[in-house]
């Protein structure tokens, strides 16, 4: 398994990780959310929902190179996950520095 996907479920284990579209964007709404990100394979709807929603609160948005199939496996889900969000600082830097070493 990637590093990145490591984290995410090292994310998932501590707690600070909110899986799932609908969840993803109320916790932006809700100003918790640290860093968000979308599966390589979300739908167009789904990455502009959370793009846009991060672009208006000023959050961290990026495109993981990963399928929903990997992330859902990575976080424990059965099935697939097009969404995640950070809700701590230390994590979601940690996953952006990942990202950036591949």
């Amino acid at each position: 398994m990637d590093k990145t996907l490591s984290y995410v479920g090292l994310c998932k284990k501590a707690g600070k990780l909110v899986c799932g579209t609908d969840m993803t964007t109320e916790a932006i709404r809700a100003g918790k959310i640290k860093a968000a990100f979308t599966a390589s394979d979300a739908s167009a709807n789904t990455v502009k929902r959370i793009s846009d929603g991060c672009s208006y609160r000023n959050i961290t948005y990026r495109t993981l190179p990963f399928t929903c199939e990997e992330i859902g496996k990575a976080t424990g889900k059965e099935g697939g996950i097009a969404t995640v969000g950070i809700t701590d600082n230390g994590f979601a830097e940690m996953i952006l520095k990942s990202l950036e070493q591949t």
